[in-house]
């Protein structure tokens, strides 16, 4: 059951906040008239309780907990640190670096280097060629190995300019292909805004073409020491000078570089690449960058850690974009191909592990009916098992504040390795025997096991599998909260381009899952089936990329999809939704307001802030808009393309001002009640976006008195709300994580998921760790 308030106008987003912060939970009902048209809100009594994210706060059929705390991100009990570090035990930790002439010891030009990223350079150039490969030793300034550049300063027949290395440094960065795998000194942006390069027109002119450009930046080391340094390019050739000891860069080492040796005090850094063609197109896009450098300084193996304010970690079984939800004192998060973990939140360590095959869904008669399932699965089924005892085992014996150094990480890697393996056995076995019955739960992107759990305080309900753009099979579970699994539904529903990303809801003793193009609510105490929606043919309202969204319309509770309406007691479809969302984000809720920051304007337009009062309109009517910002107003457009980037996590409403971040890293707020933008921009932290390394995912989350804003480097923003943008503070988190998939530079960690706030406690999920982030 819901419970609702009244209110009227967009301003209620502010009324809905001021009521959240006194201790009441609204959800506003919208009631439509006998004719379906739109009409005003209803007024019931708000919820009262503790507020969610407090210490208090205990999960209940009518307050479930889920993906984003209670699916608004919004953790007003919460006290969490504001700041907290984990940071390589070396001497990456203690260097420094600027891009302007040192005059002595480090100052306030200089920065500590963040995940072993070089961001601060001159740049010199552009010098004409006429073979780019063989003029890469051509000196253009006169004595290039001992070149002691400041700002400003000539450069041969250039001037060296200061450049930073940002997102919105990169003259190409989308969805496929881009250049933001790493963070570059991009000549093309560099170089491009000199000539007139007109990016948005796709128009490149050819005296971006057959040149060369410099590079330096000053690395100060407070001893002699070892470094690995890793200088990725792109180009016709380069080199590098380290305090004058030049050679040759390698294009296709790309991954470990080379141990080199700094010398206590300042070391110069000096980068030369040379171009022949500076863009073209690469892979799907029109155009890309082909002229651009990275360097980063990378610990020497074995690799040690330090950390302040995070209390444990825990090693996860594999891979995934699952959130972890806290019941009680447990924490619940999936992993891997499709397990379910159960960790004790006051100390990190795993409690139980529940895998999930089409085993589990299998009736004992139809078990016995096939003999292969007695003589191949069952054994696999009894190794899977023992193995999770196992590795609850060796997980728990690696719980620390610190981690693993990796040496024994990768010890540990083994044997969750051959766990999986053995997982993937029985689906192979299963897919042997009816492979359109059974296809495979694996072969995902980044996992089969990205939903995040949900619970109604005495049980725990779990959506996992997908595959990849085809046949994909599924298994939605219930277990107690001792691991008891309840029920264990299993179907083949098919999978999109980038399998299954979403979490289910509980609504009125339902589970509502959105799976590919199947809208499927399930008996949340039996597992049966009570209804079905199917979107057949049509692809705008798949339910595999959109989480389902509980509202209200009139009496009706109802769940809102990509497109559209449908009613929570049989699934019928009672309206549309019109937001015409372009991402793959969840919009939000706020007052009766379906609230999309990123609406499809079409190829040649920039996305724009939408807002829609929910009403019954049926299949064919469409909500009335409330609010609309223009997108060249409204959103972050990409150097290149006219339209955004696109984006996954979902919006966050705090006193009336919704905060939106796409994929790039691009900030917006916008205030709801005037219908304007407050302010957008980039965000400077260590995002990398591009094909394989998917930016920022989380979804901005609100903790007590400050808002989180987490990138795919773990770098963590912390905002304070307001009609200005005000960074209280940022926090890094270090690991190389040698087994990882992530794509980040340097096998630094990757992460993906939303926190989640309880008490004093933030917890994180990365690629490799649970963090769990607490005053020391």
């Amino acid at each position: 059951m819901m419970v609702w308030a009244r209110t009227t106008g967009i301003g209620a987003c502010v009324l809905v906040a001021a009521m959240a912060a006194a201790g009441t939970s609204p959800v506003v009902a919208i009631a439509a008239d006998g004719e379906g048209r739109p009409a005003a809100a209803t007024a019931v009594a708000p919820a009262r309780g503790p507020l969610l994210g407090s210490e208090a706060f205990r999960p209940t059929p009518r307050r479930p907990v889920g993906w984003r705390g209670d699916w608004t991100g919004r953790f007003r009990g919460a006290t969490p640190p504001t700041v907290w570090t984990r940071r390589v035990k070396g001497i990456t930790t203690g260097l420094r670096y600027q891009a302007s002439k040192p005059a002595g010891r480090p100052g306030g030009d200089s920065r500590a280097l963040e995940y072993f990223t070089l961001k601060d350079w001159l740049v010199a150039g552009p010098y004409p060629v006429d073979d780019p490969a063989k003029e890469i030793d051509r000196d253009f300034l006169a004595g290039e190995a001992d070149v002691e550049p400041d700002v400003d300063a000539k450069a041969g027949k250039s001037t060296w300019r200061l450049v930073r290395v940002r997102i919105d440094t990169q003259s190409r960065h989308d969805h496929n292909d881009g250049t933001c795998g790493e963070s570059n000194v991009d000549f093309v942006y560099v170089f491009g805004k000199s000539a007139k390069l007109d990016l948005a027109a796709r128009q490149f002119p050819d005296d971006l073409d057959n040149q060369v450009a410099y590079a330096h930046t000053y690395i100060h080391s407070p001893e002699d020491a070892k470094v690995r340094l890793r200088i990725p390019f792109a180009g016709e050739a380069g080199k590098f000078y380290l305090n004058g000891r030049g050679a040759a860069l390698n294009r296709r080492d790309r991954g470990r570089g080379a141990i080199v040796a700094l010398k206590k005090g300042w070391n110069r850094l000096l980068v030369k690449v040379s171009v022949g063609k500076a863009t073209g197109p690469s892979g799907q896009n029109p155009w890309n960058s082909r002229w651009r450098v990275a360097a980063y300084l990378a610990p020497v193996e074995p690799i040690a850690y330090d950390t302040r304010n995070i209390a444990w970690m825990t090693k996860m079984t594999g891979r995934s974009m699952s959130a972890p939800i806290v019941v009680g004192d447990r924490i619940f998060v999936g992993s891997g191909i499709s397990d379910l973990m159960c960790l004790r939140k006051t100390d990190g360590k795993v409690l139980w592990i529940r895998s999930s095959t089409p085993y589990d869904a299998m009736t004992a008669a139809q078990r016995s009916a096939r003999p292969v399932v007695r003589e191949k699965v069952e054994p696999l089924v009894a190794k899977l098992r023992g193995l999770n005892e196992g590795i609850v085992e060796a997980i728990n014996a690696a719980v620390s504040p610190r981690g693993l150094p990796s040496d024994a990480a990768a010890r540990l890697d083994r044997k969750l390795r051959a766990r999986s393996d053995a997982e993937r056995e029985i689906h192979k076995a299963f897919a042997a025997m009816d492979r359109r019955k059974y296809p495979a739960m694996f072969r995902n992107e980044v996992s089969s096991s990205n939903a995040t759990p949900c619970s109604d305080g005495t049980r725990v309900y779990w959506l996992c599998g997908g595959g990849m753009k085809g046949p994909g099979a599924y298994v939605i579970a219930c277990f107690d909260l001792a691991g008891r699994r309840i029920w264990s539904f299993h179907e083949a529903l098919g999978a999109q381009e980038h399998g299954m990303h979403t979490s289910p809801i509980l609504v009125d003793g339902m589970l509502i899952c959105g799976i590919n193009k199947t809208l499927l609510a399930l008996d949340a105490r039996t597992g049966k089936e009570r209804w079905r929606q199917s979107v057949g043919k049509a692809w705008k309202n798949v339910f595999c990329a959109n989480s389902p969204v509980p509202a209200r319309i009139g009496p009706d509770n109802v769940v809102l999809c990509r497109e559209s309406i449908h009613r929570v007691s049989d699934g019928s479809q009672v309206g549309r939704t019109g937001i015409d969302v372009w991402g793959d984000f969840t919009p939000i809720v706020e007052n009766g307001v379906l609230i999309n920051p990123c609406q499809w304007q079409g190829w040649q337009k920039p996305v724009s802030f939408r807002a829609v009062r929910l009403a019954a309109t049926g299949k064919k009517g469409r909500p009335k808009v409330v609010v609309a910002v223009d997108g060249r107003e409204s959103s972050m457009p990409v150097r290149g393309h006219s339209t955004a980037v696109y984006t996954v996590a979902s919006p966050l409403c705090v006193d009336g001002v919704v905060y939106s971040v796409e994929m790039g890293g691009g900030l917006t707020a916008v205030d709801m009640a005037a219908g304007a933008c407050l302010y957008r921009l980039w965000l400077d932290g260590c995002n990398r976006y591009n094909r394989f390394l998917y930016g920022v995912c989380a979804s901005p989350t609100l903790a007590g008195k400050h808002i989180y804003v987490i990138d795919d480097a773990g770098y963590t923003h912390v905002l304070q709300p307001g009609r200005q943008f005000k960074e209280v503070t940022h926090n890094i988190i270090e690991n190389v994580h040698l087994s990882g998939h992530g794509g980040n530079p340097c096998k630094q960690e990757s992460f993906y998921t939303s926190p989640f706030f309880d008490g004093k406690s933030l917890y994180l999920r990365g690629e490799e760790y649970l963090y769990c982030i607490r005053q020391e």
